[in-house]
Formats: structure tokens, sequence, C-alpha cells
């Protein structure tokens, strides 16, 4: 009988082998479309030779990465297989700069890559949802604790059909057996004589105390020596993460955590410096058509400017002017001081909602699009042009609310803040100030660029399904 994680392998093998196939195909019938020519014509015979010896260095590498048979969170899974991409084409790169290689190669190698970036993840994630469907992808989890972190440990891991995992139960330490309900959900608890009945094939997931897990090491050699893997989560809250580096120290059981804060160098800050200035340059032809029009909009409403400033807390405490399109009235402030006079009954929502209305009646027409879509942040790319804000970073604070930013306010200050960023991803208008700073402090704390890519992506689904804007 084939074991079901060989078929979870060999599916993703297959994935990639097809993806290739299909980015070779596109890229020979557009180099066709583009130079007027069939592929006989191409005199490109050795390309089939060249992408077959590609496929085979791709599973290398793939296979050398984990990436056909360790889970992984889908962001990071996505992060290490463009890596292998970008290593096997700057191996190629070459082939670009033989001097008897013409325009039709050129165009073909360019076209193939370009697709080839796409295609791996989209048949991946095909294949992987597949399997799901006909319950071949799942796997089996238990998860060793009863606590918070092994009940947030399973909000993070059952949801997602492509890390594959399947929560089976709860195991308790203490022996005893009974059920919990998580969300919507009953899970069993099991205790340990249980776990070691489950099949092989199972992942095991440990969400104990740094004091438990020194108390159990036995117990967890046991469980490795078992089940296909065991993962640890540990107790390491507030660290930042991102920037964590192990080392071990040979023939010792001791090891050392190094703890990097990425943004504190300045090769970092310049690099994130250059991919937003890059960024903003690529989104300027569509910005402005855009802003010419949005403008244009504002101004027949209600024959006022457009675009406003507002002054906000920059990088190192500077002060600078933030530009918005204008989405209310010209006297909102008018509006707002008059209201607070009369302890108005929509002042008192305003307070209590943390200085936010879900219905402001100040608003206008065109600003109540502007908002839903987040277009009224879009003049903010004037800022990233001049040196004073970022495509993705904290979201740019008042001075009033400096004194409420607390220990966050040193993070704060060691970058240019954002036009998105974490706070707008995770609910935006519907997320606490608290949650707010505790977001905008693990982004600095744990700044990739991969981290900003993921943010823009995610951005642009949060504008899509318009969640959490008012």
């Amino acid at each position: 009988m084939i074991k079901k994680t060989h078929i979870q392998k060999y599916s993703v093998i297959a994935a990639d082998i097809i993806a290739v196939f299909i980015s070779y195909y596109w890229a020979t019938q557009f180099t066709n479309f583009y130079h007027g020519t069939s592929y006989h014509q191409l005199n490109l015979h050795h390309w089939p030779w060249l992408k077959a010896l590609d496929l085979l260095m791709l599973i290398m590498l793939m296979w050398h990465r984990q990436l056909y048979f360790k889970r992984r969170p889908n962001w990071e899974d996505l992060r290490l297989t463009y890596r292998a991409l970008i290593t096997l084409f700057l191996i190629n790169l070459p082939i670009l700069f033989i001097k008897n290689n013409h325009g039709n190669a050129n165009t073909l190698f360019i076209f193939f890559w370009s697709s080839l970036f796409l295609t791996i993840p989209i048949i991946r994630s095909s294949i992987k949802l597949g399997l799901s469907y006909l319950r071949l992808w799942q796997r089996n989890v238990y998860i060793v604790g009863v606590n918070e972190e092994a009940f947030a440990a399973y909000k993070l891991l059952q949801p997602s059909r492509l890390l594959g995992y399947d929560v089976k139960a709860l195991v308790d330490l203490k022996f005893q057996t009974r059920s919990v309900k998580i969300g919507n959900s009953e899970l069993p608890i099991i205790d340990i004589h249980q776990l070691f009945t489950k099949p092989k094939d199972s992942e095991i997931v440990l969400c104990l105390s740094n004091k438990s897990l020194a108390a159990h090491t036995k117990l967890i050699n046991h469980l490795q020596q078992y089940f296909l893997s065991v993962v640890i989560i540990p107790e390491i809250k507030g660290l930042p993460l991102y920037g964590i580096e192990v080392n071990p120290f040979f023939g010792n059981e001791q090891i050392l955590m190094r703890l990097e804060n990425n943004l504190s160098s300045r090769f970092n800050r310049f690099i994130k410096y250059c991919f937003d200035l890059i960024l903003a340059i690529i989104v300027f032809p569509v910005f402005a058509v855009i802003l010419i029009l949005v403008s244009f909009l504002i101004y027949i409403e209600d024959k006022n400017k457009p675009i406003f400033s507002q002054i906000r807390v920059g990088a190192d405490g500077k002060l600078f002017k933030c530009f918005k399109f204008r989405t209310m009235s010209v006297d909102a402030e008018a509006i707002m001081k008059k209201w607070q006079t009369e302890n108005h009954p929509i002042y008192q929502e305003y307070v209590l909602n943390n200085f936010k209305l879900k219905n402001d009646p100040r608003i206008t027409k065109i600003g109540k699009f502007l908002r839903k879509t987040s277009l009224d942040e879009l003049p903010q790319v004037l800022n990233v042009f001049l040196g004073q804000m970022s495509m993705v970073g904290p979201r740019p604070l008042i001075p009033s609310e400096i004194k409420d930013y607390h220990e966050g306010l040193f993070y704060y200050q060691q970058v240019r803040p954002g036009i998105t960023g974490l706070w707008q991803i995770s609910g935006r208008s519907e997320t606490s100030f608290a949650d707010r700073c505790r977001l905008d402090t693990w982004y600095v704390r744990n700044w990739t660029l991969w981290a900003d890519v993921v943010i823009l992506i995610k951005t642009f689904q949060t504008l899509v399904l318009r969640h959490g804007a008012y």
C-alpha cells in the first residue's frame, strides 16, 4: 500500500514538473507571437535540454530546502520557494550574455522565468487543495499541552488547508481525559499513553512551559523516535522572532540564541529605502492618473481643495506634513467642537470608539468611497518621494498620541511610518490603539524585506474585501 506521505511528497514534485512544462510552453508561444516566428524557426532546439537540466536542479534545490516534505506556514513556504527559484535563476543568468545569443533566446528566457515565479506557487496550491479535497493532504497533529499557548496553536494550525494540519486532540501530561471547546470546535483531550497508540506518521506539537520541557526530555526523545515529526512552540513572547539566530555548541546541549533587530542595521534601512523608492516609481504612473481623477471628483462635490495635510510624527520623532485626500466637509473640526461642547451622543460614541466614528455624518459622498477603498491614503506616495514615509511601516502617529505609545515609541522612531502596515491588514479601524501599538512594534522588531512584500500583498487583499475600514 502506498503511504500517504509518499503521495503528498511526489504530488508536490509533480506540481513543480507541471509548472516548468507550462511555463516553457507559454514562453515559446509568447516568443513565437512576439517575433512572428514558428518554433522550428527559433533555432532553439537546445532549450528543451537546458530546461530538463533546470528541472532536475530545481527539484534538487527544493528537496535540499525540504520543501517537499516539511510543513511550514504558507508565507514562509513561499519565501523559501522563491529563494530556490532565485538561486536557479542566477545560475541561468549567464545565458543572457552569451555573445552568439539572439533576441529570440533572450525573450524566451525572460518570459520563461517570469512565468515560473507565478506557475509554481499556483500549481502547487492547486495540487494541495485538490489533495485536501480528497483527504490526502491532511496530516494528523496532536498538541501536547492544555494551556493558552496550545489553544493559540490550534487556532493557527487548523484553519489553513494549504498547511494541511488536522489537529486531532490535545494531550494532557497529567493523565486527565476530557474535551475542550476552542471557538466552535470540540476537541478531545487524551493522555500520553493514548498518544502512543496513534499513527506513526502523525506530527507532534509541544506547547509546554520551559520548566515542563526540561522535566520531560526523556518523553520528548521517545516522541521523536516514534512519530514522523516533533515541533516545539517555545515561550518566547515579545522577542524579535525573525532576528533570532540559533548557534549550537558542538558536543554540548546548550545553544546561543542571538537576537537581532534587523532595522538597526544601516544597510537594511538602505535596502528598505531603495525598495520603497523603486516601488513608488513603479506605481507613480497609475497613481498620477488616479490622483487627477479623484481630485476632480472631490472638487466638483463642494468646490474646495481635494488634498489636505496633517502634522504627523516621523522617524527620529521629526514632524512632517502627511498628505491625504479630503474625505470630510471643510468645517469638520468646527462640527466636532460643537458636539464636544454640547456633549452630543455622537461625540460620546466618538470617545468610546477610540476617537473613530463608524458612520461619521461629516464624511462626504466621495469620501465614503475613498475611505472604504483606502484611496484617501494615496497622496502619501508623495511623502515617500520626499523621504518622509515608507510604502510599508507603522501607522503615522498624531503628536498627541505619543504619550499613549509607551515603550513602543522607541521602535516607532527607528523607521519611517508607512502608507500600509500590519495595522491596516489586521482590522484597521476595528483594531484598538493598544493592538495598533503592539502590531507596529512587532513589525519593527521583526522586519524583513519579505515581510514588506507579504504586507503589500495582504493590503491588496484587504482593499478588495474592504475589511475593517470606515
